[in-house]
């Protein structure tokens, strides 16, 4: 029988003598039914399409590899140069630039399923350590339920080395709020970490206050040990002083700030989550985090209740936090789950007669291997092409237009769909974009309102974005901005294929262009290309 802190209910008492002696049966669903849950957590992780940022990382990333200097001007545009650059992410960019060096596409792959299982694998730890079995079922079963959820915002970006250090903060949380109180001493660390590697930190750091003011307010409510309240109040302090460890100190943090109360409609992760069939398992997540809450009769932490509500609210309020909030509720919520359905275990009696036949239980193990199986064989084939490697959809990125592009030796300012602007700074280093996903870590805010107004055909101002000075564009065919600039003398379609469109201001000033019947009708935009293990070009910055 496995240990754990905090008080057992009856019913867990009852539960727990009960799989003392686990038949032979029961314990084949029990190895069977976890193995279908690792094997879909390694299948959700294993989702293999590039991030469209993907690009400028590993660029970036291999820099401050090659150079030991962390960019603080922006070189990379025509529309910013100079400009000062906050690098907010640089260790996230030393991990994948350091990867791809090493592994090409795979090595990023690699490493995102890394982080994406060790963050689940914490998590599963981290609530089942207070819940013995039979009723560990409930917490695989839930976690079955959020890592559908979590790996949505494991794409390969630095956000996924955020969704890694919530769950070790709330790791260092649980062990603080048990007693061992020198883990407070891990938090100020975690955030030096967390600062310099994606500006989730900011999050990291009010539930860390969130905490801290729970449990102060439960202290005063109820007696409680004195000493985790100022570990508590202490840790925060350290972390305060630990988010000023990064190369901008306090500008860092104040651009963060500004960054984050910034709406940004235009893109769709910034928006609150839809409630349909794409998000699911976090609504479902958060009522049955509900209900336990609501029914469990075991001991509540009001910092845990605290977190769960925060995050809840997190995930509605912006698609990005959803995988934050599904982190948070399986870390938190299934010991409480599992003694809300312990209570009311009379209720559904008969079904736990049933499932106690051991040919129920046998037939279930066989279930959950066939299950396994095509899982398993779905991770290698399910929507992939190149399964062992990143891959990159034809029909979201213009990869017949940047192969047009590189064949013909054109080079000069790119107007470029926001989307595609790190693509190009890494295929492209004679084609400097005007703006990519970096957003307002360089480019001001008016220069990027000056895009979308582009993009959608609508006037902006010339003196921010000034398109006669761009040599060539790369865009969405269907995009009205392009069918405005084709308008514009001097400009005309080079290319064009389903997806993307080149324009070429005075087409007569490249030679490769004299050779052409213009414009070239490209290839289809089906299928996906291997993200390419090499830069194209040597890169010197």
């Amino acid at each position: 029988m496995e240990t754990y802190t905090g008080k057992m209910s009856n019913d867990e008492i009852l539960m727990t003598k009960e799989c003392s002696n686990d038949p032979a049966p029961l314990r084949a669903l029990r190895i069977s039914f976890c193995a279908l849950v690792a094997l879909l957590a390694v299948f959700q992780f294993s989702e293999n399409t590039a991030d469209p940022d993907l690009w400028g990382h590993i660029v970036f990333g291999q820099h401050i590899l090659r150079t030991g200097v962390i960019a603080k001007v922006e070189t990379y545009s025509w529309t910013a140069q100079g400009q000062p650059w906050i690098n907010h992410e640089w260790i996230a960019e030393l991990a994948l630039g350091g990867a791809h060096k090493a592994g090409g596409g795979s090595g990023v792959l690699l490493l995102k399923m890394a982080v994406g299982l060790l963050t689940f694998a914490l998590c599963l730890r981290l609530d089942g350590v207070n819940v013995p079995w039979p009723a560990r079922f409930v917490t695989w079963g839930f976690g079955a339920l959020a890592v559908v959820e979590i790996s949505c915002g494991f794409a390969a970006r630095p956000q996924i080395f955020t969704a890694l250090a919530l769950a070790c903060e709330l790791i260092f949380l649980r062990r603080i709020h048990d007693g061992a109180l020198r883990w407070a001493a891990a938090l100020p660390i975690l955030f030096v970490l967390w600062i310099n590697t994606h500006g989730g930190a900011l999050a990291g750091f009010a539930l860390l206050v969130l905490a801290a003011a729970a449990t102060t307010a439960q202290s005063l409510w109820r007696k409680m040990p004195r000493g985790t309240v100022a570990v508590s109040w202490l840790a925060v302090a350290g972390s305060v002083a630990a988010l000023f460890c990064n190369p901008w100190g306090a500008g860092l943090l104040r651009w963060l700030i500004g960054s984050v109360l910034w709406m940004r409609p235009e893109i769709q992760e910034w928006n609150p989550t839809p409630l349909g069939w794409d998000h699911a398992a976090l609504f479902l997540l958060m009522a049955l985090g509900i209900f336990a809450w609501s029914f469990s009769r075991r001991p509540r932490a009001w910092w845990e209740l605290a977190a769960c509500a925060a995050f809840a609210l997190l995930g509605l309020r912006a698609v990005r936090h959803a995988p934050l909030c599904a982190i948070v509720i399986l870390a938190l919520t299934p010991p409480h789950l599992a003694d809300a359905l312990a209570r009311f275990r009379g209720a559904w009696a008969h079904w736990e007669t049933a499932a106690a036949n051991p040919a129920l239980q046998k037939a279930a193990a066989v279930l959950c291997c066939f299950g396994t199986v095509g899982i398993g064989i779905g991770t290698f084939t399910l929507h992939k092409e190149h399964p062992l490697t990143m891959e990159v959809p034809r029909s979201q990125y213009p990869v017949g237009a940047v192969d047009f592009l590189r064949k013909n030796d054109l080079r000069g300012r790119l107007l470029v769909f926001f989307d595609w602007g790190e693509l190009a700074i890494f295929e492209l280093p004679g084609c400097p974009p005007s703006i990519d996903g970096r957003l307002d870590t360089c480019y001001s805010r008016e220069l990027i309102a000056a895009h979308w107004k582009f993009y959608n055909g609508e006037p902006f101002d010339q003196k921010i974005l000034n398109s006669d000075k761009a040599d060539l564009a790369l865009l969405p065919r269907n995009l009205a901005g392009t069918v405005a600039l084709a308008k514009q003398p001097g400009w005309k379609a080079v290319y064009y294929d389903d997806l993307a469109v080149i324009l070429v201001r005075d087409p007569g000033r490249f030679p490769a262009l004299r050779q052409l019947a213009l414009p070239v009708t490209g290839p289809t935009t089906t299928g996906r290309a291997r993200f390419p293990d090499q830069s194209p070009h040597q890169y010197r910055r």
